[in-house]
C-alpha cells in the first residue's frame, strides 16, 4: 500500500460537506469506531454533494431515478475517537454519463491528521427497471462542472487505482 502524500492544506481545496462530533454510539465492542460510521460519515458528505447537483432526496423521491454504490474502497489512516471534531470533502474524481466516481476525505480536525479515504462509483438507476440510465441534464451539467473544478487542483486524488466511472 502506498503511502498518501495529500496534505490537509490541499484537502482543504476541496468544499467541507459534513462535520460532526463523534458519539460514543458509534463505538464496537473493541472501544473502536467500527468500520460501518467510517462509511456513513462519507456517505453524508456524499448526500450533500448530491442534493447540491440535484441527486439527492428530493431526486429519488420525485421519479422513478435514483442512486445505487457500485464500488467502494476505505483505506484507514488513522483511528478517530469519541468526542473528536471530523470533516468529510469530497471530490470527484471521473464521470461517464451514468456513474460517479468520488472520493470522501475523512479528516480529524481534533488531531489535524487525514484520518480515512473512501472511494465510490455510484451509478445513476431507473428504479423501475433497475438498471442503469443516464444522468438527468441538469444534474449531470452540475457533475461535470464540478468534476472541471475538481479537475483544475494542483494535486492527484490519491485513488487505489482500481475503480473507475
Amino acid at each position: 500500500m502506498t503511502r498518501i502524500h495529500t496534505t490537509l492544506n490541499e484537502i482543504r481545496q476541496l468544499d467541507r460537506v459534513y462535520e460532526m462530533t463523534i458519539p460514543k454510539s458509534f463505538l464496537d465492542e473493541n472501544q473502536h469506531v467500527n468500520v460501518q460510521y467510517y462509511m456513513r460519515l462519507v456517505e453524508s458528505g456524499l448526500g450533500e454533494v448530491f442534493r447540491r447537483v440535484g441527486l439527492g432526496e428530493p431526486y429519488a423521491a420525485a421519479d422513478e431515478l435514483g442512486n445505487f454504490a457500485l464500488e467502494q474502497h476505505i483505506r484507514y489512516l488513522a483511528e478517530i475517537l469519541v468526542d473528536e471534531r471530523v470533516s468529510v470533502y469530497i471530490r470527484l474524481v471521473e464521470l461517464s454519463p451514468k456513474r460517479a466516481y468520488f472520493m470522501g476525505f475523512l479528516v480529524n480536525h481534533s488531531r489535524a491528521e487525514l484520518a480515512a479515504t473512501v472511494e465510490v462509483v455510484m451509478m445513476n438507476v431507473d428504479i423501475a427497471r433497475r438498471r442503469g440510465a443516464p444522468f438527468p441534464p441538469a444534474a449531470k451539467e452540475r457533475l461535470d462542472a464540478l468534476l472541471a473544478k475538481h479537475q483544475k487542483l494542483p494535486w492527484p486524488a490519491p485513488v487505489c487505482g482500481v475503480m473507475r466511472a
